[in-house]
């Protein structure tokens, strides 16, 4: 069965698109079949997996708008079981495409249903936009869990309290059965005793699941964004590519 996950922060520079990359990968690593879908105009997943947004004729957008079936318009990418739907800039004008109803945040979920889509992959990615506009909304309403990189920073923390109203509001008016999986500490160096202290806050936070898998700030994940490649290919025995291996290994006994 199909495991679809939407990657959440109502904030930029989380990990958010780096968490999406790189458990994709580790996912694919293990040997499940990941398809990782780009629904945010600034395309950093697509161009994250090595791929130029602005070279691609068709993205998500058209399936979104129904010009293209889905099946269309995935890409295989480098890496053994990762494919991606990919997205371009041309993806902030979508939503002024589609018909003003109350289901035209259906529209991703509609897409990846038609055809038995999403139902060839063992995981469905998504990665959303740094904020709960309508792409966020859309990928939520296609989604069965939500994961949420929290970065350790008060600002952060306190973000996460609008992260999960919005999951409420569709999962009240649109999407019952999403789920929280739960939470991913990012930019966690537990040699100071702020990330130490913040990261014990999380972990008290007894409604929702923190993963044991903290994400440490590194060099080599940076160069990663800037070279399209994920940490687990770029430097596979490093202990970022650990970790996400580790996170991958948590979700897997999570879903």
């Amino acid at each position: 069965m199909t495991v679809s996950i939407a990657t959440v922060s109502g904030k930029g520079g989380v990990g958010k698109t780096t968490t999406v990359i790189n458990l994709g990968a580790a996912l694919a690593e293990s040997g499940r079949r990941v398809l990782a879908v780009d629904c945010d105009p600034q395309s950093n997943l697509t161009s994250g997996l090595g791929l130029n947004p602005y070279d691609l004729a068709r993205t998500l957008g058209d399936a979104m708008t129904g010009a293209v079936p889905v099946t269309d318009l995935i890409v295989p990418t480098d890496w053994e079981n990762l494919s991606l739907l990919a997205a371009s800039p041309e993806l902030v004008g979508v939503e002024a495409e589609l018909e003003t109803t109350l289901e035209r945040e259906m529209a991703l979920r509609n897409a990846m249903s038609l055809n038995g889509t999403a139902t060839t992959f063992d995981f469905v990615l998504y990665d959303t936009p740094p904020s709960f506009g309508f792409h966020t909304v859309s990928a939520l309403a296609a989604a069965d869990y939500v994961l949420i990189p929290l970065q350790m920073s008060g600002f952060a923390i306190r973000g996460l309290k609008e992260v999960l109203r919005a999951v409420h509001l569709v999962r009240t008016n649109i999407n019952p059965g999403l789920q929280i999986l739960g939470l991913v500490p990012t930019f966690v160096n537990l040699r100071t005793r702020f990330s130490r202290q913040l990261l014990e806050g999380l972990c008290e936070l007894a409604s929702i699941k923190v993963f044991d898998t903290a994400i440490a700030p590194t060099v080599k994940l940076q160069e990663t964004a800037l070279i399209g490649i994920p940490i687990i290919a770029y430097a596979p025995s490093s202990k970022a590519a650990d970790a996400y291996r580790k996170l991958a290994q948590e979700v897997l006994s999570s879903v």
